[in-house]
């Protein structure tokens, strides 16, 4: 946005302290942009509710003339819940972001974020703390949304045998996490000093067995993962409850394996060519095999799934660490089923892993934050985000990264590479594990796998449209709403656009407050300004699945150029001696 030509405004009317706290707010705005250029945000969770998507969680990394002062302390954890709106279309210059005070509630790196069958709420289960903090006791949160963008925590009132399987079960970070419509699931992850104090000094545990919260009885049961692998366990990779069997399927993506006792060198990665499948209903462990241009083992990527038109469903995999070629993916890949088939996008694309990805609008994919994480620990810090605020979006329909969030985008329908596979019949190809498995592919459309509940500002295809005579259509039913979403970003506070009303012509800004933040900030215009890198929390970036015509999308989760749990440098707290840092 242009500066206003003072002289001809004055010329009309307006009253110079008018224009003056326009400028500065103006100016600030301007600088903020600056800024957010730098966010990453790795290792968040993300939900959408209503006409908002919230994002809780974070680091934040200073970084001057593009090097990291602290290299003894580079990240600090962020302690608000932010908020963008999608009831009207952006840029990624031109979004808004709002603050959320925790209030109380911990902060996590990587914590699972189940949406509310309501559509107003969302719980919080897992995650790990930063740079070495002791990790409080294992308890549920929920986060009440106000309608606004705002919102309040809360701690989960629970009792009867759920405090009976609190107090056994182990927080666990990185775990593969989703939902059906009233359950939400975590499965496997790692335990370390950081997640759980009854893990003490340099163990690492590769946890097995899948959690399920029910969020309307709040019963918390552990159901075996046993037929889940060579040991039951899972760490990095993803999650989506699918709308296939009579009450919905659980389908697992990449990620790698160990001996629940583990060491850095014991990981064997997950290939995509054999995926996981867990039946609801009958709490059976399936596999299937899976074609097409396969992914390479990786962890540390993003998925969100949404249903095609004519009864399939697609999951969208985004970057991620590859295990095989040793280096950030910027790969887009799209996995149909029930055809069980890959696709991957073509066009230029941004390397990340360790980012939030979440379904916005009717057919958007929003990636937040990331880092090139292969660089590791601190290179991935020490440069500048690619993308401004560390957005991206991505059109899922024709498989495209563009520039803007759009609120009236068509309703998503399934990207043409995708039809025509199954226009010349590739559903015949499919080489079903069993007669079981193929059965509950026949079965799509169950309501009790709906993860989303009817709410406004829907992300949702049309799930019960007509079929043409060329497309498949295995049955009449409609799908259920499957919902998901994550997203992230920055921050601009109100009380920082104040800050500037009468000193926007300084050379230097203030030190002004930020309400609810444990750290202070000062501002400095100018052309040697600071950076700042901003991480999410939680870089499995969980699939998160859409929801039908008349649902809200759900949430979906994935760190600054993270490192295996017990890395170097930790994770942290910010600090309890309210440093300051410079921000431009």
């Amino acid at each position: 946005m242009p500066y206003p030509n003072l002289t001809l405004a004055i010329q009309l009317g307006f009253a110079e302290h008018v224009l003056q706290s326009y400028l500065a707010q103006l100016y600030l705005r301007k600088s903020l942009s600056q800024i957010l250029q730098m966010l990453y945000n790795p290792e968040n969770s993300i939900v959408v509710l209503g006409d908002y998507v919230y994002i809780d969680g974070g680091e934040v990394s200073q970084l001057y003339s593009g090097k990291n002062e602290s290299w003894g302390h580079p990240s600090y954890a962020m302690n608000n819940t932010l908020s963008i709106s999608l009831k009207t279309s952006w840029t990624k210059d031109s979004v808004t972001f709002r603050q959320i005070p925790k209030s109380g509630a911990p902060l996590f790196n990587q914590q699972a974020t189940w949406r509310d069958p309501s559509g107003s709420a969302f719980f919080t289960w897992g995650g790990s703390t930063s740079w070495f903090a002791q990790p409080p006791p294992l308890e549920l949160w929920s986060f009440l949304a106000d309608g606004d963008g705002g919102g309040t925590w809360s701690k989960v009132a629970y009792s009867g045998s759920t405090v009976v399987e609190v107090s056994k079960a182990v927080r666990a970070v990185s775990g593969a996490w989703t939902q059906s419509r009233d359950v939400g699931y975590f499965l496997g992850g790692l335990a370390n000093y950081q997640t759980d104090t009854s893990v003490t000094g340099s163990t690492t545990l590769a946890l097995p067995g899948l959690m399920a919260f029910n969020m309307t009885s709040f019963q918390l049961t552990n159901i075996s993962s046993t037929g889940l692998g060579p040991f039951g366990t899972l760490a990095g990779g993803s999650a989506a409850c699918v709308p296939f069997g009579p009450s919905g399927l659980l389908l697992f993506l990449g990620g790698k394996q160990s001996p629940v006792a583990t060491t850095s060198d014991s990981w064997t990665g997950t290939d995509f060519n054999n995926l996981t499948l867990f039946d609801i209903s009958t709490q059976r462990w399936h596999f299937q095999q899976a074609t097409g241009a396969l992914p390479t083992r990786r962890e540390g990527f993003c998925t969100v799934g949404v249903p095609g038109p004519n009864k399939t469903y697609e999951i969208f995999l985004y970057g991620g660490t590859s295990l095989q070629s040793s280096s950030t993916s910027d790969e887009v890949y799209v996995l149909s089923l029930p055809g069980f088939v890959f696709f991957k996008a073509d066009g230029p694309s941004t390397k990340r892993a360790a980012h939030a990805c979440a379904l916005v609008g009717r057919r958007q994919m929003l990636s937040v934050g990331g880092t090139d994480s292969y660089l590791g620990f601190p290179d991935s810090l020490l440069n500048p985000d690619p993308w401004t605020n560390g957005l991206g979006v991505f059109d899922l329909t024709a498989m495209t990264w563009i520039d803007k969030y759009n609120a009236d985008a068509e309703a998503y329908d399934t990207p043409s590479i995708v039809k025509n596979w199954y226009r010349r019949g590739g559903l015949a190809s499919v080489a079903w594990s069993n007669k079981e498995v193929q059965e509950l592919f026949a079965q799509n459309g169950t309501a009790s796998a709906s993860a989303s509940p009817t709410a406004s500002s829907t992300a949702s295809s049309t799930a019960s449209s007509t079929a043409s005579p060329d497309s498949y259509n295995p049955s009449s039913r409609p799908i259920g709403a499957i919902a998901g979403g994550a997203v992230g970003g920055a921050v601009l506070v109100a009380a920082l656009v104040l800050a500037g009303f009468y000193l926007h012509r300084r050379k230097k800004l203030p030190r002004v407050e930020t309400p609810n933040v444990y750290y202070k900030a000062e501002l400095s215009a100018g052309p040697d300004t600071n950076k700042v890198t901003f991480m999410d929390q939680g870089w499995p970036g969980q699939p998160q699945e859409m929801a039908d015509p008349n649902s809200v999308h759900h949430e979906l989760p994935t760190s600054h150029g993270w490192s295996e749990m017990g890395s170097p440098h930790g994770q942290s707290e910010l600090p309890h001696d309210n440093r300051r840092f410079q921000l431009a």
